[in-house]
């Protein structure tokens, strides 16, 4: 019996912690980032929030936050797309929930907010928030 319930107790501890959150706040910066995007609530903007070039967001390095404006041009797979500003490309790896129910056309101008995912042959951008760009 001692040794059923010392498995039980093991098996519990272990689960709780596999499923531990990390404690960097970053799902609270980006709950507020989304929601006052997705309200078009004003407010204080940080200057790593305005919108910067394909370009400029190429050069940065690893898991850099980025905010683009521009078009989704065309789907290249599952969860990618290609996105250009105007003058550049970089792919964007946008998941279902991502989309929040908007329809998108390449004649849609949009403002993204993601992730640089550095590569070894070249950067992705994970998308964390998409809205219509007004």
């Amino acid at each position: 019996m001692k040794k059923i319930l010392f498995l039980l107790a093991l098996t519990t501890f272990l689960s709780t912690n596999a499923y531990a959150k990390h404690d960097c706040n970053c799902d609270k910066y980006c709950a507020k980032l989304e929601h006052k995007m997705m309200n078009n609530q004003g407010g204080f903007v940080d200057e790593d929030m305005k919108p910067m070039s394909v370009a400029e967001a190429l050069k940065l390095p690893d898991d850099a936050y980025v905010t683009l404006s521009g078009y989704i041009t065309k789907r290249l797979g599952d969860d990618e797309y290609s996105f250009t500003d105007g003058t550049n490309n970089i792919i964007v790896k946008i998941d279902d929930d991502v989309w929040k129910g908007q329809t998108i056309t390449p004649k849609d101008k949009v403002l993204i907010t993601g992730e640089v995912d550095k590569e070894l042959i070249k950067s992705k951008l994970e998308v964390k928030s998409l809205i219509l760009d007004n």
